[in-house]
């Protein structure tokens, strides 16, 4: 009985069962960031920042970072608003971990992206912004949101 031709079918099935259980393993630990109903606020002329809000939702098995975001419109930051004392503050967010199955929302008087250093020529009516969201598993995630 010939045992070669049983040996090369092993060692040609070997690489694709590696991948396979490669590919399995690591998408049981993706994130599935989705990103909706975002929008800017449309600053007044002489205005110096203004805010951005949305949902942030993870529909994966496991948690997730973000880790940073960017946009063509100037800087961008994740702020928290909290009331201490009868007075609001806001408070720079970094690192935010989104676990599995939850939400991040943006609204007023919560969390919300902080635009300083606004450029003039992207904020206008009916105008939108691109925005990067960096985040540690799903990668770098990019939208068009609109100004209202």
């Amino acid at each position: 009985m010939n045992k070669r031709p049983a040996i090369k079918r092993i060692f040609l099935l070997l690489p694709l069962l590696i991948v396979t259980f490669c590919n399995i393993s690591y998408a049981d630990n993706q994130s599935n960031i989705e990103i909706e109903s975002f929008w800017v606020v449309l600053p007044p002329a002489v205005a110096r920042s203004t805010a951005a809000y949305g949902i942030i939702r993870n529909t994966g098995e496991s948690s997730d970072t973000l880790l940073d975001i960017r946009s063509d419109a100037g800087s961008v930051m994740l702020h928290k608003t909290a009331i201490e004392s009868g007075m609001a503050h806001m408070f720079h967010m970094t690192n935010s971990v989104i676990k599995a199955h939850s939400e991040l929302r943006l609204e007023p008087m919560s969390f919300h992206l902080m635009f300083t250093d606004l450029c003039p020529l992207v904020f206008i009516g009916g105008g939108t912004v691109t925005l990067w969201f960096e985040f540690e598993n799903a990668g770098v995630i990019e939208l068009k949101v609109p100004i209202r």
